[in-house]
């Protein structure tokens, strides 16, 4: 009897999730047309940038959007600017329209396992006119394109994108862009070895596509996708500084990190933000399977990868995005989160730049 009543009450909550999800697909399908479509998109995205960490004001704003591109079609097309000036295409269809249009509706990404706003609030202080800013796993290019104008023209960008089905959109949004900066999109994946091929599993898993066979991806379905080392790539187009390092590339940040050794030693970036999953394991070759044999175990191994290249691992405040205390990595497996944004600054910054940091 108590598992007949737990099914009855999972049925009810699908069933009112349903008649929710419905209700405001209705209420969005009116707002998206007729003579009003023009004022209700302009409130909608008012609220949304108001208000972006409310689950109300995020699921207004998706349902929304999903009518706009439904009714446009592939004619569907916005930009946003975000608070550093840079803008970003939000267009295409399926999967990177479903993607972009959030960030035009809100100006950033939240509501997720993590908030994306404190990592902008830090970038904005960390990097200068004139650095360079690697974006390992660049997805549909909100860092690229935030952080371009920081750089400014005497700076760059290099955006690194292994998906396919994003290039077209990065590409675009970059030429938007380089009046005020100078953005570099490169089509490949970033890894541990140079010059060969490996798989991407679920492409049109946008910003989730992984080289591992996560447990979460359909893995029946993968492209082809080119390697390359970040040492090789700044050798080849003759880099002689690299700033600030964001990385987010679903279990393969390490073998990144590995593909960096000359790099840690010519040119090492002084902060490197970094998207650690704590359901990893580690040390198994891309095209594998990443188990989740300990938690935490995977950061644990980059932390500590970082950590004798003269790293330190510290949180990120949420309130201000000031770089905020010393993480060890032996915490890890006692987070409760799924994902956690670290920032691996040199041992020297503090004391360079003291503004990042928390008094």
């Amino acid at each position: 009897m108590a598992s007949e009543s737990v099914g009855v009450l999972n049925r009810v909550m699908v069933d009112r999730r349903s008649f929710r999800g419905a209700f405001m697909d209705l209420v969005a399908a009116i707002a998206a047309t007729g003579p009003w479509k023009g004022l209700a998109e302009r409130l909608v995205r008012a609220v949304g940038h108001a208000f972006p960490n409310s689950w109300v004001v995020v699921s207004v704003c998706r349902h929304f959007g999903r009518q706009l591109f439904k009714r446009e079609g592939t004619q569907f097309e916005r930009v946003v600017t975000f608070d550093s000036g840079g803008q970003m295409l939000c267009c295409g269809t399926g999967r990177v329209a479903e993607a972009s249009v959030m960030y035009y509706f809100l100006g950033t990404i939240t509501n997720q396992d993590e908030d994306e706003r404190p990592l902008a609030q830090l970038l904005t202080r960390a990097v200068r006119t004139g650095d360079t800013f690697l974006d390992i796993g660049a997805n549909v290019g909100f860092y690229s394109f935030f952080v371009g104008p920081l750089c400014g023209l005497s700076g760059a960008v290099h955006a690194f994108e292994a998906n396919p089905l994003l290039i077209q959109h990065l590409q675009r949004s970059a030429a938007l862009n380089k009046t005020r900066a100078n953005i570099v999109v490169n089509p490949v994946a970033v890894g541990r070895e140079s010059n060969k091929t490996l798989q991407l599993f679920d492409p049109d898993r946008i910003g989730g596509s992984s080289l591992y066979q996560l447990d979460w991806l359909d893995t029946a379905r993968s492209v082809t996708v080119p390697l390359t080392t970040i040492d090789d790539y700044v050798r080849k187009n003759r880099l002689e500084r690299i700033d600030v390092v964001k990385i987010d590339i679903e279990g393969a940040e390490l073998d990144a990190f590995r593909g960096m050794q000359d790099t840690f030693t010519l040119c090492p970036p002084s902060v490197i933000l970094c998207e650690l999953a704590l359901l990893l394991g580690a040390g198994n070759d891309p095209g594998s399977s990443l188990g989740s044999r300990e938690r935490g175990g995977y950061a644990m191994e980059v932390m500590h990868f970082l950590a004798a290249r003269g790293y330190q691992a510290r949180s990120i405040r949420a309130e201000d995005g000031l770089i905020a205390d010393v993480i060890e990595p032996e915490t890890m497996g006692r987070l409760t989160q799924n994902l956690i944004n670290v920032a691996f600054v040199r041992n020297e910054l503090k004391a360079q730049r003291p503004e990042l940091f928390c008094r």
